[in-house]
């Protein structure tokens, strides 16, 4: 199992997606360095940048920003891992030397959310580190200490976590739809639609929403103006129980699937 996993998360960085969104966020970063230097440089005299007002729990954070970007990013390359896949019929092609289709459809999607995951933890090193000339320059570190540093690093692990299981859910539910269309359309449409009428109609069911398990999890602080309370391991594990069952009915139906129809 550990073999095809490795092949797949090969497979996974060798997709010219994978790689353009990375490259897309490099860019990104390198672009907010050269922005982010300009204006602390302009504006020292009357509003220092300061790094520490970047995070500022429980009120704001720029993690919240970051995550939609990197989970935005997952969506697009875990479905398209498994949506090109089908879609260049190589389902076919891989069976014939690894038939055991649960093994081969367990090893992407566990591929999907470990490099998604990894993708995430790095990029948000990259993010911040484009913030250090404009902190060490123009602007200060004032406020960047060890209880602040413990607190933005666990916000980043939650963010990769996060992003991991977003790629494993759209990966699965590609698979179920054998589409990349499909699965974008199914979780936004989910996302946007279902999800908005029933906070609208039964406010309480929050506590079971995609939406307010993510932002609970990924802030790590109480959701305000919200009918019920929810820790952030709880809404973490209601996200891991959405993307495992996700999961679970991809590999059934993987398994069950007459490939050539």
């Amino acid at each position: 199992m550990m073999r095809m996993i490795g092949i797949e998360v090969r497979r996974c960085f060798a997709r010219r997606l994978v790689r353009g969104l990375v490259a897309l966020a490099l860019l990104g970063c390198a672009l907010t360095a050269v922005l982010v230097y300009r204006s602390a440089a302009h504006d020292q005299t009357t509003d220092v940048f300061r790094l520490a007002e970047l995070h500022r729990p429980p009120q704001d954070s720029i993690l919240g920003l970051v995550a939609f970007f990197l989970v935005f990013g997952a969506s697009l390359g875990g479905a398209s891992m498994i949506g090109a896949e089908w879609r260049a019929g190589t389902f076919v092609t891989l069976l014939t030397w690894e038939p055991r289709r649960r093994r081969v459809a367990v090893a992407k999607l566990a591929a999907c959310g470990g490099v998604a995951a990894v993708i995430a933890l790095v990029l948000q090193g990259v993010f911040f580190a484009s913030l250090l000339p404009a902190a060490l320059g123009p602007g200060t570190t004032e406020g960047v200490d060890a209880e602040w540093l413990s607190s933005i690093g666990g916000g980043g692990v939650r963010v990769a976590c996060m992003t991991g299981l977003v790629a494993v859910f759209m990966a699965a539910v590609a698979m179920i739809g054998r589409s990349t269309a499909a699965a974008l359309g199914f979780a936004f449409g989910y996302i946007i639609l279902v999800e908005n009428l029933l906070r609208a109609w039964k406010p309480w069911t929050g506590r079971f929403l995609l939406g307010e398990n993510t932002a609970r999890f990924v802030n790590g602080v109480e959701l305000p103006d919200v009918e019920f309370t929810r820790s952030t391991v709880s809404a973490g594990l209601t996200l891991v129980f959405y993307a495992a069952l996700m999961a679970a009915v991809a590999v059934g139906s993987f398994w069950r699937r007459d490939l050539a129809s």
